[in-house]
């Protein structure tokens, strides 16, 4: 891939990402920013081809649940590490762990229901489902603005970063929700304690 090709990918993603924050934080389920979990990444690289596999077919009739549906499996993935890391860190394929129960059309319910575990009609899951929707929304838009040929190497590339940034996006969401967040410290590297 030449330079310039990588250049606008990691702009997109970039700018994609700042605009599904935004988003979010507006609909109070983020404070402005990414949680990241490197050991989460590493599975987003080790799952990312079934995830494609499975979403690339989707997206002339249903393009925002092939977007969409990487956010739920962020989100899925963030529960795994969050309450059975020593399970299933050896696993390589965390698509599977998320579709495999009820297939890739009702991964989203799956998710939301049984590992975050919020009633499929209660308002938390509503507020989380319009939320996604709209960033999907987004996602089109950002992807259309970039006027790609549709069903180039290029789209494929854009289609990728685009399910990534959804799948940091979902592992961002279900920490947050879980009340994980950074907190600022300073620290002395002369000593062990921090200071004042």
């Amino acid at each position: 891939m030449e330079e310039k090709d990588l250049e606008l990918l990691n702009t997109f993603a970039e700018n994609l990402s700042k605009a599904v924050v935004k988003q979010c934080t507006d609909d109070k389920l983020l404070d402005g920013q990414m949680l990241t979990v490197e050991e989460l990444n590493d599975k987003w690289r080790t799952s990312a081809a079934e995830y494609m596999a499975a979403a690339v077919p989707q997206i002339a009739e249903y393009p925002l649940a092939a977007i969409a549906w990487a956010c739920y499996m962020g989100m899925g993935a963030a529960v795994l590490w969050d309450k059975s890391w020593g399970e299933y860190k050896d696993a390589e394929d965390w698509y599977s762990l998320m579709a495999s129960p009820r297939g890739f059309d009702e991964m989203d319910e799956y998710v939301v229901e049984c590992l975050v575990g919020y009633s499929l009609t209660s308002a938390e899951a509503q507020k989380l489902e319009n939320t996604i929707r709209k960033c999907a929304y987004l996602a089109e838009t950002f992807i259309r603005k970039e006027g790609v040929e549709p069903q180039s190497v290029m789209a494929f590339h854009i289609f990728a970063r685009t399910a990534k940034v959804f799948f940091e996006l979902g592992v961002s969401l279900e920490l947050y929700h879980r009340g994980y967040k950074y907190v600022k410290m300073n620290v002395n590297f002369e000593g062990d304690a921090p200071v004042s």
